[in-house]
Parts: structure tokens; C-alpha cells; sequence
């Protein structure tokens, strides 16, 4: 079984950090965070004086962020057998980063009065917990699963001798020579 899961996840969540990084870039005047169809979007400005620092805080912190989860996902695909609890740990990092930082600017907004915000800053953590332990729990069965026997080795190697003998003596009857076998003429 492949570690499916252990790769997209990460990917995923470090491209909506860094577009949520790059927005707050992109936006001098503030951010809008928690945008959902039912939510309207709440605009983080404080006034001349700290629409750049609000917007370079969060920028760097949704960046910190995307770094992490790019380091998970590198962690997964580089560092597989070197140290087995490995992934666990960055993978723990990352995601509570992430959650810290939700968290932060769902109380930021709830401080500034958004209404609708609430739920989906809380459908934002429900789905950071639910890739978590998804993914703990794919590396979990994988690392749990058990390793081949010897004997099912040994008869795996028996098997692909076998196959290689009747492939050999299938060509030699197709190629038509009918002779004694062994070097004897």
C-alpha cells in the first residue's frame, strides 16, 4: 500500500497557506480571512499606521506555515527509512502551526465583530484535525504492517526460478530444436 495520503495532504495544505500568504501580500489595506459563501469576508484593518504591519505579520506567519508543511511532505518523501518517527514529528509541527494560526486569526476576527466567521474558522480546524489523523493514522498502518517472512521469500524466489525454467523451455520448443538438453550431442 502506498502512502497516499502522507504526500497529497501536506501538498495541499501548503498551497492554502501560500495563497493565503500571498494574499495578505498582495493586500496593503488588510486581509480578508474566513471567506466562505455564507461568511461575509472580514477586512483586518486598523488605520493608516498598521494595515503594513498586519498584513507583512500574517503574511510571514501563513508562509511560516507553508514552509512546515513543505518540510512534512519532503520529510515523507526523502527521509522514509532514516528515522521512523520522523514524519510524526514535523507532520505534528506543521499541523499545529497551522492550527495556532487559525485559531489566532479566528479570535482576531472575532474580536473585530465578523459575523458567520466563527463557523468557518471551526470548519477550518475540523478539517487541519481530520488530515491529521488521517495521516497519522495511513503511516501508522503502514509502519504497523508486517514485514515478509523468510520462508515467503524463499518462495517467492522458488516461484520466479520456476517461471524463468518454463519460459526457457517454452522458447526452446517455439524455436523447434528438439535435441538432447544438458550439452550431450
Amino acid at each position: 500500500m502506498r502512502p497516499l495520503l502522507t504526500y497529497l495532504v501536506p501538498v495541499y495544505w501548503m498551497a492554502a497557506f501560500a495563497l493565503m500568504a500571498s494574499q495578505a501580500a498582495s493586500q496593503p489595506s488588510g486581509i480578508e480571512l474566513f471567506v466562505a459563501g455564507s461568511a461575509d469576508a472580514i477586512l483586518l484593518d486598523s488605520g493608516p499606521a498598521w494595515e503594513q504591519g498586519i498584513s507583512t505579520a500574517f503574511s510571514i506567519a501563513f508562509g511560516v506555515v507553508a514552509t512546515l508543511f513543505l518540510w512534512a511532505f519532503l520529510t515523507a518523501v526523502l527521509g522514509a527509512g532514516e528515522y521512523p518517527g520522523g514524519y510524526e514529528e514535523v507532520a505534528s509541527i506543521a499541523f499545529g502551526g497551522a492550527t495556532l494560526l487559525v485559531t489566532i486569526s479566528l479570535v482576531v476576527s472575532a474580536a473585530r465583530g465578523g459575523a458567520g466567521v466563527q463557523g468557518a474558522g471551526a470548519f477550518q480546524l475540523a478539517a487541519l484535525a481530520a488530515s491529521y489523523v488521517a495521516v497519522i493514522a495511513e503511516r501508522r498502518v503502514l509502519v504497523n504492517a508486517p514485514a515478509p517472512s523468510e520462508s515467503d521469500q524463499v518462495r517467492e524466489a522458488a516461484r520466479h526460478m520456476a517461471l524463468g525454467a518454463a519460459h526457457s523451455s517454452m522458447l526452446t520448443r517455439l524455436v523447434g530444436r528438439n535435441g538432447p538438453q544438458g550439452g550431450a550431442d
